[in-house]
């Protein structure tokens, strides 16, 4: 687990037990305004009989089930807190010791990310048990206390039994929303929370299938159960039937009203527990469609939707991956080039194509390594082809190779372009612009000046991605880059700063060979070569 910031280390639990005592005192008012709300001059008069008492008033009457219903609350507050406080009690060791600033243990850490995923699914069957078992037995007190009748003993229980499976729902979904405010995000700050063993989990069809199971089905049979019974004590019944039958009207409007705003609150946090998640992955795929690639989802569930916040976060990891491929790669050539290549348009299988050849390789570099500081020759070289590859790159030309000290490179492949001859002489003429420069800054710190010899060629070539199937290099093979080799070697011999081959220069256009001076021209015998090569040289 990371090191939490301050925020994160005055996190707390309260909330938890806030949530668990709202519902509970949620659904005693529910309970206490339906068993109110049932036709009154029914209700009223089952307290007469039971009360053997002709002047029982509406405020004895309201106190008495107050009496009851706050009864019931209070007792299934107690147990509750209890249950949570012991369930929850791994999490609140790991925050106490991130208060204290003190490491938490494996095995600790792992209990309070079981206990905080499976809180919301351990409190349901908590809370539906004690809305069943604590009414049971308070309302079968009364019943052997003869304080009130099975009949009315039974609805009632029912009834809370049915409430308390809306409270549990409210309670799930509330205690879920707040586990996933902060303390999911600190203990599963890489989200993948699908992975961690002994852990509940509820997909998404179970989510709707409980909720409308909760919503709907529970409200109607509420509604049907009372009217049964109704319908089966209305014999007993002393009152009008016009009465009686506005009692009933009344009921289904209380009916109506409290599961409506049930439903209501319930429905909201039930959205809220899909639309969140969503919503934060259709942010994160917002920022990476605008090149941001550090967006990340904040997974917070095991269902579907933390599956897929997960893999949406591997799938931007891996695009952050490619970019810096691609920006690693364009450091290398230009990105016409490099998305050329990684577009897969080009066959890096072999093809044979005409291209022109560039050779770059240092003056005296073996005597000025022996003698410097090998961090120091480093630094000369690191500074010298920095300066040489923006040359290359700035005219559409790739590095095939830095060797030691010396410079390859292609221009026209891998992709292939009309002028890839004047490409290479402009690069060449462009390298010692700017091998002057570095040699004006090596003087100001006291640096040896360099010195380098170039050779161009032009001619066919196969390129190809040479090597093992684990490592490849895409390179050109044939006479045309050992010639183009050959020429920048004969650059100390001939004391010359570029060689260029007539092949090359035939190629050229006219104003561009007219415009630069040429020292000479010559044939030369060239190792390996038969016949002799025409070469022209450039001061």
């Amino acid at each position: 687990m990371n090191q939490p910031d301050t925020a994160l280390q005055h996190l707390s639990l309260k909330e938890f037990y806030f949530i668990g005592i709202r519902a509970v005192v949620f659904g005693i008012l529910v309970i206490f305004l339906l068993n109110l709300a049932t036709p009154l001059e029914f209700i009223i008069d089952r307290f007469k009989q039971l009360g053997d008492s002709a002047h029982i008033s509406w405020a004895k009457i309201i106190a008495s089930r107050l009496g009851i219903f706050f009864s019931l609350a209070a007792l299934s507050c107690v147990p509750f807190l209890v249950i949570l406080k012991k369930f929850l009690s791994p999490v609140a060791a790991c925050l106490k010791q991130v208060n204290l600033q003190e490491p938490i243990g494996p095995e600790l850490e792992k209990k309070a990310r079981q206990r905080l995923v499976n809180l919301p699914f351990f409190m349901v069957p908590v809370f539906i048990f004690l809305w069943t078992f604590i009414p049971l037995s308070v309302f079968l007190a009364a019943v052997l206390t003869d304080r009130m009748d099975f009949g009315t003993a039974l609805v009632f229980t029912l009834r809370s039994a049915m409430v308390g499976c809306i409270s549990a729902a409210i309670v799930f979904f509330g205690m879920e929303a707040q586990a996933r405010k902060q303390l999911i995000p600190f203990f599963f700050p890489k989200g993948d929370l699908s992975a961690t063993d002994g852990t509940r989990q509820l997909s998404i069809s179970r989510r709707v299938r409980a909720f409308f199971r909760v919503g709907s089905l529970i409200p109607l049979a509420n509604i049907v159960m009372t009217l049964f019974i109704l319908y089966w004590q209305v014999e007993n019944n002393t009152v009008s039937a016009k009465t009686y039958g506005l009692g009933v009207l009344i009921f289904s409007l209380v009916v109506f009203v409290v599961f409506f705003l049930a439903a209501g609150f319930g429905n909201r946090l039930f959205a809220r527990s899909i639309s969140d998640p969503l919503e934060r992955i259709l942010t994160a795929v917002e920022q990476v469609k605008k090149g941001n690639y550090t967006a990340r989802v904040k997974v917070v569930s095991n269902d579907e939707i933390g599956i897929l916040g997960d893999a949406t976060n591997r799938m931007i990891q891996g695009l952050e991956e490619k970019e810096k491929l691609n920006e690693m790669f364009g450091r290398y050539v230009t990105p016409q080039i490099r998305d050329e290549i990684l577009s897969g348009r080009i066959p890096l299988d072999g093809e044979d194509k005409e291209v022109t050849v560039l050779f770059a390789d240092l003056r005296d570099y073996t005597p000025m390594a022996e003698s410097r500081d090998p961090k120091q020759v480093v630094q000369i070289l690191n500074a010298y082809f920095q300066e040489m590859g923006a040359a290359v790159t700035a005219h559409n030309g790739l590095i095939l190779q830095f060797l030691g000290d010396e410079i390859y490179a292609v221009f026209g492949a891998p992709v292939a372009c009309q002028d890839h001859p004047e490409q290479a002489f402009r690069t060449a003429l462009d390298m010692n612009r700017r091998l002057a420069d570095v040699n004006r800054r090596f003087k100001a710190r006291q640096w040896p000046t360099l010195s380098h010899g170039i050779g161009i060629h032009t001619g066919r070539a196969v390129a190809a991605c040479i090597g093992s199937p684990d490592r490849l290099s895409y390179l050109l093979v044939g006479d045309t880059i050992n010639l183009a080799s050959r020429l920048q070697s004969l650059t100390r011999k001939l004391d010359a700063g570029i060689i260029i081959s007539a092949d090359t220069i035939a190629r050229l256009p006219r104003h561009l060979v007219q415009g630069n001076l040429f020292r000479h021209s010559q044939t030369v015998q060239v190792k390996g070569r038969q016949m002799d090569v025409d070469i022209f040289v450039i001061a």
